[in-house]
């Protein structure tokens, strides 16, 4: 494990090549051909459960959430509440050896208007899903929300009860489907407690007006564009449902996900249609579904762990949880968003931490929160006209006001660590140290190809037993190895 005040040598080089792709014109990109032959991805369950391809290899995703097609509340007028994607982003995020994008959508842009589908803004979405495949990218869909929406901001120079503040919007359902019968949109502490968000969230789950039934509908659309898409692994329900008030919200949020999971598959139906992944979630509070919700074979249990960030839980404790939840539902665990927002020299400790205990789990990867936040997102703003700190901390560095990138953070060296992309039959050992030292052992019935991402310039020293024609291939950011695998094998990958 690396120390918080140091960076590994390897992603020290691995930086200087990322922030140089312009100047390698000659490094060979594993993005040329990837948009072909990016292989559809399906989920398992049972007691070996995995995102497998379609030559049956356990794959890991690993990547970042992109919320650039998000359509956030503007509590500054002046700060845009979002950074357009570029090519160059995505290239980046090739060359840390990034596999999956979670990518933000919202239902306020998805259907503006009640049963109207905008087309438009699926082009986008379906842009998106192109150029992230180009560069060897998986997409997952995520229908977000935070805080229910942007229409439950606090109304301009209102005064706020004793106690309570007022409130920004956030980002998530469209207007016509915000009913809060007037209730009080000023808040005390936590952006989830006002009485609007929490009675929005009553009416959802009651599905008043129809509203559940209209979100339902939407991901069917959604569904029936990339029907045939192998370049998205799949959907993301709902981001972080709240509790709302009522005592039986967990049966309402049960009938959503067992409403939306049949939409899509309806949506799947014909010749060639992918049946994709459908990733589902805890409460924004943890609380989870019934482990027997729903039969489908093909789900992915996807919570989000913020121990020891914005919670003061031990990280270690929430994975424990999660999985002994993933157990119960029969699926593999994908970590959907973590990360660190502050003093990224003490955050790395944890980072390893983080990363040693994922990979000891086996789980199908994780996307951190989130490639780059804009000085206006809410989440920097904060309040009515609110500014941003002088400078953002997430995957990159965000300088504000102006929106000015100032790089990836270094001390985040462990998220580009060596991983198997697909690894023939099933993983019984999975161990990558933030030093870049790599140890995979896994059992397959039949030989296959395995993919493993190694980073930075040296060439890896490959290892291991039951493992032949190796071959590295020098790729944006560090080197694609492959190597055929047969029965009880293992892998061993160090840059010394």
């Amino acid at each position: 494990m690396t120390t918080p005040s140091r960076v590994p040598r390897w992603a020290a080089v691995a930086l200087s090549l990322i922030m140089g792709l312009a100047s390698l014109p000659t490094i060979a990109s594993a993005h040329e051909s990837d948009r072909l032959t990016l292989p559809a991805l399906h989920a398992t369950r049972g007691t070996n459960p995995a995102i497998v391809d379609t030559d049956g290899r356990q794959v890991t995703l690993r990547g970042v959430n992109l919320n650039s097609l998000g359509d956030y509340y503007q509590a500054n007028p002046k700060l845009p509440p979002t950074v357009p994607v570029t090519n160059r982003d995505w290239a980046r995020m090739e060359a840390h050896g990034f596999n999956v994008v979670r990518l933000l959508v919202s239902w306020s842009a998805l259907e503006p208007r009640r049963g109207h589908i905008d087309r438009g803004y699926l082009r986008r979405i379906r842009r998106a899903v192109d150029a992230a495949a180009a560069h060897g990218i998986y997409t997952v869909i995520d229908m977000h929300q935070d805080a229910w929406g942007k229409y439950i901001a606090s109304p301009p120079n209102v005064t706020c009860p004793p106690g309570l503040e007022p409130a920004i919007g956030w980002d998530g359902a469209p207007k016509w489907a915000t009913i809060t019968d007037g209730a009080e949109t000023c808040r005390a502490g936590s952006r989830e407690a006002s009485d609007a968000v929490v009675t929005a969230w009553d009416s959802f789950y009651a599905d008043r007006d129809g509203i559940m039934g209209h979100l339902v509908r939407a991901w069917g659309a959604v569904a029936r564009e990339f029907a045939h898409d192998p370049a998205v692994a799949g959907y993301d329900l709902l981001n972080e449902p709240n509790h709302g008030t009522r005592s039986d919200f967990i049966l309402g949020l049960t009938s959503f996900y067992q409403r939306a999971i049949g939409a899509i598959r309806r949506a799947e139906r014909g010749p060639r249609a992918i049946h994709h992944v459908v990733f589902f979630e805890t409460t924004v509070f943890g609380t989870a579904v019934a482990a027997d919700f729903s039969t489908d074979p093909n789900l992915v249990f996807a919570p989000h762990n913020y121990g020891e960030s914005i919670g003061s839980i031990p990280l270690e404790g929430v994975f424990a949880y999660f999985q002994n939840l993933a157990r119960g539902y029969g699926t593999t665990m994908w970590i959907g968003e973590y990360g660190w927002f502050s003093d990224p020299a003490a955050a790395s400790e944890k980072l390893g931490r983080y990363a040693a205990t994922e990979d000891s789990l086996l789980s199908a990867g994780d996307a951190w929160w989130q490639w780059r936040q804009a000085c206006g997102d809410p989440h920097s703003v904060g309040e009515p006209n609110g500014t941003p700190d002088a400078v953002l901390v997430h995957f990159q560095r965000n300088g504000c006001p102006g929106d000015h990138n100032l790089g990836v953070v270094p001390q985040w060296a462990c998220t580009w660590r060596p991983y198997s992309r697909a690894a023939p039959g099933r993983l019984t050992q999975r161990s990558a140290h933030c030093d870049g030292n790599l140890v995979l052992a896994g059992t397959t019935a039949h030989r296959g190809n395995i993919d493993v991402w190694y980073p930075g310039a040296p060439r890896p020293q490959v290892t291991g037993q039951n493992v032949s024609r190796v071959h590295a291939r020098r790729v944006r950011g560090g080197w694609r190895v492959s190597a055929r695998v047969r029965g009880h094998y293992t892998l061993h990958a160090t840059s010394r």
